[in-house]
């Protein structure tokens, strides 16, 4: 049964001040961040962020986390500046707390205020040609539980949010919209316990991992969620706006993970057995839009390979659930 969770946006405002230890950052201070409930898609279709398990899968930010915070001149990159974030408490709505970068002594907007979650996989060598950065979107995720249950990998769900109609960082919210979606495959067996070493997720049409490279300032996190949410390549005022969009913001990916691939690394194993296990692999949206080949890779040597051609849609926010999946009628020779 396909089941939606409504995702609800929680949108405090707070100052936040506090007393750097670093000399001279008397300036320093602090923002709030809040994201949205997560939505499921059931049945057909230790550190940093992760998806809380339930009936009500909410996305937190984890202490100690880092964002990236841009204070963005439309002109050009040389008046752009950028600072490093971390999230002082754990939780859906967190202060983030300044640790580094030169926007401390531009706390004024200039056009607009972006930011981006996970703030280490951002490279910003070409901020000053034309506002330029760079993410990483990493071919290989590595399992991991938290109380015992699988959740997404550290730093694999990308988040965004934009800010043009605030003066100063000094009071400011930033609602973060995620950016990428997830795929949450059940696995059991028929009762005998099978180790698995690691997953691989293969897409029929849609590279799924590289080095992402966009104008930042032309990054629009709602025009960007509604064109992943109402994809369709058949109308063609749709990819018009597409093309516009992808044109307007200088969009390509390149780099060695380039490519259909992505891997979810299990390290000495995970075990699986009768009762079904969820394994967490985030994707880009438009990922599984044609289906895909995943393998499931077992400490024994043996391989469970499920395919499918079908529409399973990866969605910005939401979780793409595939339950009840017994492996052991998926084993090839």
């Amino acid at each position: 049964m396909k089941k939606i969770l409504k995702g609800a946006c929680i949108v405090a405002m707070l100052a936040l001040a506090f007393t750097s230890c670093k000399k001279n950052d008397n300036k320093a201070h602090s923002f709030f961040a809040t994201v949205e409930q997560t939505e499921d898609l059931v049945g057909e279709e230790d550190e940093r962020v992760y998806i809380t398990p339930g009936n009500n899968p909410q996305v937190y930010f984890e202490q100690g986390e880092q964002v990236l915070l841009y204070n963005i001149d439309y002109a050009g990159g040389p008046n752009s500046y950028y600072g490093v974030y971390t999230s002082r408490t754990t939780g859906p709505q967190t202060p983030f707390d300044y640790q580094s970068g030169p926007i401390i002594d531009h706390l004024e907007r200039a056009d607009a205020f972006f930011a981006f979650y996970p703030g280490q996989r951002v490279n910003n060598a070409y901020l000053s040609q034309n506002n330029y950065v760079i993410f990483d979107v990493p071919n290989r995720q590595t399992y991991r539980e938290i109380n015992g249950v699988g959740v997404l990998p550290e730093r694999s769900f990308a988040m965004a949010a934009k800010r043009d109609d605030i003066n100063t960082l000094v009071d400011a919210t930033f609602p973060f919209q995620p950016i990428m979606g997830a795929l949450v495959l059940e696995l059991k067996t028929n009762g005998t316990p099978r180790t698995i070493t690691s997953i691989v997720y293969e897409d029929n049409t849609f590279n799924v991992a590289g080095d992402v490279h966009v104008k930042i300032h032309e990054v629009d996190p709602v025009e960007m969620s509604w064109l992943f949410n109402n994809y369709n390549p058949d109308n063609d005022s749709y990819m018009h706006r597409l093309g516009e969009y992808l044109n307007r913001t200088g969009f390509f990916v390149d780099g060695d993970a380039y490519g259909k691939i992505i891997t979810l690394d299990c390290g000495e194993g995970v075990e699986i057995n009768g009762t079904a296990k969820p394994f967490n692999i985030a994707l880009r949206p438009l990922a599984f839009h044609n289906g895909a080949k995943i393998t499931v890779n077992f400490a024994n040597g043996d391989k469970a390979v499920l395919s499918t051609t079908a529409n399973c849609v990866i969605k910005p926010n939401k979780r793409r659930i595939l339950t009840g999946i017994n492996v052991d009628n998926y084993i090839v020779p």
